[in-house]
């Protein structure tokens, strides 16, 4: 499991995140919904290493997060992590190269799964493209969990519906997912757990599957209560 416990951060005087604390589970999908510099991506940073945190814990499997995240842990961003020079071929190699946990198997399922020709250049892939390739090269690697940060950012219709496929394909694996997006209808369907945040804390959590049957509301419907109240 990923736990996150009483994380803080504060840039200047603003308090981003105040006593952040949650968890996200094997096998699930786990959604952080909020507006704009609500502290999504802050969150995703920090487990990720990249920011440092005033307060707080993150841990993986009992195990803190620095010391294991390479080895249990995939960021996927929307924005293009390899150089624009390089063709899909080169930037997979690379992965093949460097990361001893790349599994050639899933590397060959995903291009598939994606249509991607690995004679492209990065610099002509539209960001459709960008996206499914950043999502390959997450992906390839045999990890626990994947952090996936707008996954959906400006790209079409079509894309986005190519790449939502991955939550009901066998391309998880019963890998856990975090994931923050703004393209709330294109996971509906696919969120287990949904995290509400507003002023630097979780004012919600709840299981979207259950608050259809329960209520029949929807994400959205849910945001509108908390958000609009």
């Amino acid at each position: 499991m990923l736990t996150v416990q009483n994380l803080s951060k504060k840039f200047g005087k603003k308090q981003v995140l105040d006593d952040i604390s949650f968890n996200a589970k094997k096998g699930e999908v786990t959604a952080l919904i909020g507006v704009n510099g609500i502290g999504k991506t802050t969150i995703m940073n920090s487990i990720a290493g990249l920011l440092p945190y005033d307060k707080g814990e993150i841990v993986i499997d009992d195990m803190p997060v620095r010391k294991v995240f390479a080895e249990k842990v995939s960021y996927i961003t929307d924005s293009s992590i390899i150089s624009p020079n390089q063709t899909v071929d080169e930037a997979i190699d690379f992965m093949r190269t460097f990361y001893p946990n790349w599994n050639r198997a899933k590397e060959k399922h995903l291009l598939k799964f994606f249509r991607l020709n690995l004679k492209d250049e990065v610099r002509s892939l539209s960001k459709g493209n960008v996206a499914k390739l950043n999502l390959l090269l997450g992906m390839g690697l045999d990890t626990d969990y994947i952090l996936m940060d707008e996954p959906f950012s400006g790209i079409d219709v079509f894309t986005r519906e190519e790449i939502a496929r991955v939550f009901t394909s066998d391309l998880l694996d019963g890998r856990g997912v975090l994931i923050t997006t703004h393209e709330i209808n294109d996971i509906e369907y696919i969120v287990d757990k949904a995290l509400l945040l507003d002023g630097g804390k979780i004012v919600k959590e709840f299981y979207p599957e259950q608050v259809r049957e329960e209520e029949g509301k929807s994400i959205v419907d849910v945001m509108r209560e908390v958000y609009l109240q």
